[in-house]
Order: C-alpha cells, then sequence, then structure tokens
C-alpha cells in the first residue's frame, strides 16, 4: 500500500502525469467505452476533476505527434483531437524547467520521469513496461491506470 500524501499535500489536489498512452487511448475512446479501457477513461476523469495534471513542452509536443497520426483518423477526426488537445492545454500544469535525467532504459520515456521529479508528483500513470519497470521516481509512484483508481478508492475511505 502506498504510503499517504504528505501532511502539507492533505488539502491540496493530487499531483499526476499521464504518459502519453494513456492520453492518447482516452482521446480516442467513443460513446461505448470497451471494457479494457474503462480503467483508462476512469482515471483521466477523476485526475482532471480532482488532481492536477502536469506536462512539459516535450511531452505536449510528443502527444500532439503521436495523436495526430493519420492512422487515428478512423477513431475521430483530427478536428475532434485537435479540440482534445487545446481543452487539455488549457488544464494542464505546464513546467518551464525540468531536469535532464537518464532513469529509464527507454531515453525517449526520461521526460515523464523528469516532469514527475520537477512537478514532486504523487504518481505517473502509464501502461508501457519500460516506466513502470522503474517503479518510483523521488516520491512519485508510477503505475497502472487500475492502480491509481484502487489508490484514490482507499484515500477516500
Amino acid at each position: 500500500m502506498t504510503p499517504p500524501l504528505h501532511a502539507t499535500r492533505r488539502n491540496e489536489p493530487f499531483r499526476v502525469v499521464l504518459d502519453t498512452n494513456i492520453l492518447v487511448a482516452f482521446a480516442l475512446l467513443g460513446d461505448e467505452v470497451p471494457r479494457r479501457n474503462l480503467a483508462i477513461r476512469d482515471c483521466v476523469a477523476a485526475v482532471r476533476a480532482q488532481g492536477r495534471l502536469f506536462a512539459s513542452d516535450a511531452t505536449l509536443a510528443e502527444l500532439r505527434v503521436v495523436l495526430m497520426r493519420p492512422t487515428f483518423d478512423r477513431y475521430k477526426p483530427a478536428d475532434q483531437r485537435e479540440a482534445f488537445l487545446a481543452v487539455l492545454e488549457a488544464e494542464i500544469c505546464r513546467l518551464a524547467s525540468v531536469p535532464d535525467v537518464r532513469l529509464c532504459r527507454d531515453p525517449e520515456d526520461d521526460m515523464f520521469l523528469a516532469v514527475a521529479l520537477a512537478a514532486d508528483a504523487d504518481w505517473l500513470v502509464t501502461v508501457d513496461r519500460q516506466l513502470l519497470s522503474v517503479r518510483s521516481v523521488g516520491r512519485t509512484r508510477i503505475l497502472r491506470p487500475e492502480r491509481l483508481l484502487e489508490q484514490l478508492s482507499a484515500q477516500a475511505i
């Protein structure tokens, strides 16, 4: 079980970094959500409603490049994906400066760890096995969407 949030944070929203794979999956969900994606939908909804989402210019740039790939046109039109990006960018806490870190076997994932460190995030949520294998960075736990929902449920009790 995760230790409780720092005492100074008890009355503050929790701090989260969402990996690109989580945000892309969420953005592409239709009205009918497949069972395997329910945790992603609920995780992102919880973060947007109760937490603070952190990103950097690099993580937002990656999200834009991936989400706007023509291969995703069959799931959502480009204008709807652009609208999602606009809403997300308005909600997000963008960090101007993040540390240069080399902590993951996949160097492309280091940018998410850097944001987690700079934001002093409670959690980094991903389905990426390379990031999950790191387990934690600083005080940030790295976990799957299902585990975040469990943590939020446990804290609400």
